[in-house]
């Protein structure tokens, strides 16, 4: 395992640090204000790109060595969401830090951004709630993979009984005895589920009276 962690534990460590020095670097011989000198705003924009991309790689590698670091103590899933915090976090602190090496206003930016995730969010309405419908499935785990289950539901149409194959961040796909279904996360996490009954045992077939015994008695 330490072997095949190395790589990623060496990349991260080197773009961190270079990334550190570029912000370091544009700090001390940039500048965008006024009256700087043309090589001072071809440093401090310059900068700013290469640091987006050193901490583009930066961030990948530091997702792929937790996932491979804690899939086997808490699961693929729980490991996934981790990995997708790293990004979302880092990523967000990436585009902040190389806009103030731009001397962009943040305050304004943040304004902007608010109004923006306030319409995206209204236009996204259902696939949001599907996607953090899916997060909660994924870290409460109701069911797992290879369950079979039945989901009673009004909005689906229910109950759909299967087994489940698949659990993603907008749909669970269950294998039914009419085909695979995909069924909305946040559907899902608002209806009843639970183990599939099991199936009522087959009668046995009617035995038709002996006539020979018949006439023998």
């Amino acid at each position: 395992m330490a072997r095949r962690l190395f790589p990623d534990t060496k990349r991260t460590i080197g773009a961190g640090t270079l990334a550190a020095l570029i912000v370091i670097g544009v700090d001390v011989f940039g500048g965008l204000y006024a009256g700087a000198m043309a090589w001072q705003k071809i440093v401090s924009i310059a900068g700013a790109f290469v640091f987006l991309g050193v901490m583009v790689v930066a961030i990948r590698n530091l997702g792929t060595m937790v996932v491979r670091h804690t899939q086997s103590h808490i699961g693929i899933s729980h490991a996934g969401i981790i990995r997708l915090g790293i990004s979302l976090v880092g990523y967000q602190v990436a585009v902040v830090t190389a806009l103030g090496m731009l001397n962009v206003g943040i305050g304004q930016l943040l304004v902007g951004g608010a109004l923006t995730g306030v319409v995206v969010g209204i236009a996204c309405q259902q696939s949001l709630g599907n996607l953090f419908a899916g997060l909660v499935l994924l870290v409460s785990r109701p069911f797992n993979i290879g369950d079979q289950i039945v989901v009673h539901s009004g909005a689906l149409g229910g109950p759909h009984l299967g087994m489940v194959t698949e659990m993603g961040l907008m749909y669970v796909v269950l294998e039914t005895d009419d085909g695979v279904i995909r069924l909305p996360n946040s559907a899902v996490l608002a209806a009843g589920v639970g183990p599939r009954p099991a199936k009522d045992p087959e009668p046995a077939p009617a035995v038709a009276p002996d006539p020979a015994k018949g006439l023998a008695q």
